[in-house]
């Protein structure tokens, strides 16, 4: 039953309204008891309107050499796309791209995640992970503005969560953020779902400040 509910919730761009998940399983104790339970879901403030979304604890190991750390080991391109454009060059990729292998099953088993297929799991630990995407420029949103050369994505915060006409970019696919998407290898199909992540990163950042499980210093996307 979990394992339908967080794909359910992942098909649904990571969250989704706790009220609509009530009226489906159609008991609202039972619902919140399996939240209670269940590390892979957070109830979360979306302008005053509850909504569970899909998170985990694992992590993509970014050594090149680990004798185990209990994350993924994994090509990050692979994760994204399923395709590493460095595997056919001369000098290769570093990493596995296997995420079938026995370690990594291992791993996602111990979260209770191992029948995710690769799309579900990758928006996964997008909306989980702060090293896995370009952060907002917060700079780019204030008053100030950003001085240029930014690896940040200048895209309008506001607009993460309501519509918004102000002159700031509401477009991932505007020239700059694309731009950097594309350096770290975004795959087109993941650019149209961003502003969802961004969003439900966001949520999850506010409640862990609110459960006083953040320490303070973690950025929020």
């Amino acid at each position: 039953m979990d394992t339908e509910i967080l794909r359910h919730i992942l098909s649904s761009q990571g969250a989704v309204d706790l009220e609509e998940l009530e009226c489906n399983l159609g008991d609202a104790s039972f619902v919140a008891e399996m939240i209670d339970s269940n590390d892979n879901l957070v109830v979360c403030s979306f302008n005053g309107t509850p909504r569970v979304v899909a998170r985990c604890r694992v992590r993509l190991c970014r050594a090149k050499e680990c004798p185990g750390c209990g994350g993924l080991h994994l090509c990050k391109n692979a994760l994204l796309s399923g395709v590493c454009p460095f595997q056919q060059t001369r000098r290769g990729c570093s990493f596995s791209h296997d995420l079938n292998s026995e370690s990594n099953m291992e791993v996602l088993r111990e979260f209770g995640l191992e029948a995710l297929s690769r799309t579900e799991l990758c928006l996964l630990l997008l909306q989980s992970n702060n090293a896995l995407l370009p952060q907002i420029c917060h700079d780019y949103n204030n008053r100030s503005g950003c001085p240029g050369n930014c690896q940040r994505l200048h895209v309008c915060e506001r607009y993460l969560h309501r519509d918004c006409s102000c002159f700031r970019t509401h477009d991932f696919s505007a020239a700059q953020p694309l731009q950097l998407l594309q350096e770290k290898h975004i795959p087109e199909h993941l650019v149209r779902v961003l502003k969802s992540v961004y969003a439900n990163k966001e949520a999850l950042w506010l409640a862990d400040k609110e459960n006083k499980e953040s320490d303070g210093h973690e950025s929020r996307y």
